[in-house]
């Protein structure tokens, strides 16, 4: 079986990629944060030093792009060629209210002529420009080659919406199709749609990987029971809580005390470089707590030390108080 980590944006960018490598090995492949493909045709210096081969220790990595325009996305996947990825990402699963009403993400899915426009419109610029495509491997070796996949939700309102969503997908030579089962709306509440994930099974013809709700070993084998011919999982705020997730998957053992903050120092080593101050790398560490802390009973006291922290030190003194008076609950 093969494990990806999910893009969390704001927290999984290279220096928490890297650290989690090096202190939780396992991830078969890496995604970003989403990466904007606007008519700007430009990158921002955080999402240029994000995909930097040279700053990211990964077995793999797949760039995310998020964007509504054909143009634009092409260009995006040139950029990625040009660094030599083989595989872009197109995020059409991002719930965030802001994102969608600019009809990116999973607001791609409310019409799904639109959807089937923009797909056509980029593998029509992608033969124009000399970019070959091949989800089998079998790209032409002289010309610059990609993979296409796409992360996706399986709809806007309801989950009978998937129904339309399947025939699009399958009219083009997609590599992976990464699915989360729910609808825009529910963002992460409710129970995942299992009949909806079989459907895609039954009638897609692309490589699924399932995305969604994997927090425990229990949850996994759940999952793997109701879909055996599934090999693929992609998962993210399991791993953001539990670090040792998929350690435990494959049969060993929970993080330790010692691991996690073996685990905390290695990320805010690798912050150093890049936030710039002190004052921005709390800012990302307290971000990546808000998650690490579900790990821990009784937490939610110690974490309004850890926000009120205004110096590393300070931010240092109210960790070490947390994980010496709350309990660990990994197992």
């Amino acid at each position: 079986m093969r494990f990806y980590f999910a893009p969390m944006e704001g927290i999984t960018g290279y220096p928490f990629r890297n650290a989690f490598q090096q202190c939780f090995p396992g991830i078969d492949r890496f995604y970003t944060p989403f990466l904007s493909a606007n008519d700007t045709f430009s990158f921002t210096t955080r999402e240029i030093r994000d995909t930097d081969p040279e700053l990211n220790k990964v077995p793999e990595l797949v760039p995310q792009i998020i964007t509504n325009n054909a143009e634009m996305f092409v260009w995006a996947i040139e950029e990625m060629v040009r660094l030599g990825y083989r595989e872009v990402n197109l995020n059409l699963g991002c719930p965030s209210g802001t994102v969608v009403a600019k009809g990116k993400g999973s607001g791609m899915l409310r019409s799904t002529e639109r959807l089937d426009e923009f797909l056509e419109n980029t593998f029509e610029f992608l033969e124009r420009r000399g970019i070959s495509y091949d989800p089998c491997g079998k790209a032409d070796v002289d010309k610059p080659h990609v993979n296409i996949s796409v992360k996706t939700r399986i709809g806007i309102h309801d989950a009978t919406e998937a129904e339309y969503l399947i025939p699009v997908y399958n009219r083009y030579p997609l590599n992976d199709v990464i699915i989360h089962s729910r609808v825009q709306k529910e963002f992460y509440r409710g129970e995942i749609h299992y009949d909806v994930f079989r459907e895609f099974i039954e009638s897609c013809k692309h490589h699924l990987v399932y995305n969604g709700d994997i927090f425990t070993k229990a949850d996994f084998e759940k999952v793997t029971g109701l879909f055996p011919e599934i090999d693929t999982f992609m998962l993210g705020r399991g791993l953001l809580i539990n670090p040792s997730l998929l350690r435990e998957i494959n049969g060993g053992a929970g993080a330790t005390l010692d691991e996690l903050k073996h685990f905390h120092e290695v990320l805010i080593e690798n912050y150093r470089p890049e936030m710039g101050s002190d004052r921005n790398l709390l800012y990302k560490v307290k971000e990546y707590w808000s998650w690490l802390s579900r790990s821990f009973s009784g937490s939610e006291k110690y974490m309004k030390e850890i926000h009120k922290a205004k110096t590393l030190p300070e931010y240092k003194s109210a960790v070490r108080n947390l994980m010496a008076n709350c309990k660990l609950e990994i197992q």
